[in-house]
């Protein structure tokens, strides 16, 4: 299926066409609908302490944690009846997305990870006292929004089914693009109040979850479930999110089923990936690690199709300065270009080491001359 912008610098869809999108060839060539798990986590117990075994009434496919203090030194592992534990594994805090305040305020140094644990029954945490542990989320990306108590621990993360034939975006190359009704969204979780701005900038991210990711859409739940329900922000925080196939996920919901990321003006809804900066800012967030292994191929090139996309159709020049102003907050601050690491902005690691931030630059400079 293959889909237009009706506007030049609107992501616009077809409603129509979006509600078509969520069905995919049957058996015997009919049409039938495509339906992802839903996401449901348990209610906060207080935080974990430490070798204390944390016991779910339902399977756990990733554990999400936040804390302050320093940023290494927390330590999980993973337990099964029927499974020996699995060895300590070192947690690494995840990007740092945050809101844009009005006033400003003194941020604490908060650190949250999410870990994935498909199937395991029990967690158990080790950390030393200079990190104050403030939470420990289960989610279950399997069983649906409101997760069974007892239902039989499932070994492996099964693929979440996606169409068989993703929507295609001509305007952005052909990208198939994953719908929120497709990755599995909770319509009733969203409750983020939205705002809209004209586009200043790009901004490239990473999720510091698992590589080699067996179910991607059902890591992007699990970030919608933390972002949108623990952290209280009522939607996931980044705009678009890539896996390593090259896939791109809708992400923030702009209130409207005919448009991704934007309204029909072309404005795009302010989301929570870059804090203090998020007003005319568009977030991409590649689905992984990439401290320890570089981006795909595919990823990659998904994410300068799509650097060089909204540059055209916002009018940035990815090699221009940038002079970013927070029509929101009047916060001000000057960077080399409008096409970012999230480092740029704020101090992080994010996106990783090994994402080429500058590359992609410059491919997306590259396509927009040609």
């Amino acid at each position: 299926m293959n889909l237009s912008f009706p506007s030049r610098r609107g992501l616009l869809l077809s409603a129509a066409a979006g509600a078509l999108s969520a069905c995919s060839p049957g058996p015997s060539g009919s049409s039938r609908p495509v339906r992802s798990p839903g996401t449901g986590s348990p209610s906060a117990s207080g935080p974990p302490r430490p070798r204390e075994t944390q016991r779910s009434p339902f399977p756990i496919s990733a554990v999400g944690l936040t804390w302050t203090g320093p940023g290494e030194g927390l330590q999980i592992r993973f337990l099964g009846t029927s499974v020996p534990p699995t060895p300590w594994m070192r947690v690494k805090p995840g990007c740092p997305c945050g809101r844009d305040e009005r006033r400003p305020v003194r941020r604490r140094a908060v650190s949250r990870a999410l870990v994935r644990a498909p199937g395991a029954e029990a967690y158990q945490l080790a950390y030393p006292e200079s990190i104050d542990l403030l939470s420990g989320v289960i989610v279950d990306t399997v069983h649906g929004s409101t997760p069974t108590p007892g239902a039989s621990p499932t070994p492996t993360a099964s693929p979440t089914p996606l169409p068989s034939t993703p929507e295609k975006v001509p305007d952005l190359a052909d990208l198939p693009v994953v719908r929120r009704s497709q990755w599995g969204a909770v319509p009733s979780l969203t409750t983020a109040s939205r705002a809209f701005a004209p586009v200043q900038a790009v901004t490239v991210h990473h999720t510091v979850t698992a590589d080699d990711d067996p179910d991607p859409a059902g890591t992007v739940r699990a970030i919608f479930q933390l972002h949108a329900v623990h952290n209280g922000w009522g939607d996931i925080g980044y705009h678009f999110l890539v896996d390593a196939a090259g896939r791109v996920y809708e992400g923030r919901d702009s209130g409207d089923p005919g448009t991704i990321a934007h309204n029909a003006s072309g404005d795009c809804v302010t989301a929570f990936h870059t804090a203090d900066f998020n007003t005319g800012n568009i977030g991409i967030a590649l689905l992984g690690d990439m401290t320890v292994r570089e981006p795909t191929a595919a990823a990659r090139r998904s994410v300068t199709t799509l650097v060089a996309s909204l540059s055209r159709m916002h009018g940035l020049d990815p090699r221009a300065p940038l002079s970013y102003r927070n029509p929101l907050t009047g916060r001000t601050l000057r960077l080399g270009s409008p096409v970012n690491a999230h480092g740029a902005w704020t101090p992080t690691e994010c996106p990783g080491t090994l994402t080429p931030v500058e590359d992609v630059r410059a491919a997306a400079a590259k396509a927009l001359r040609a």
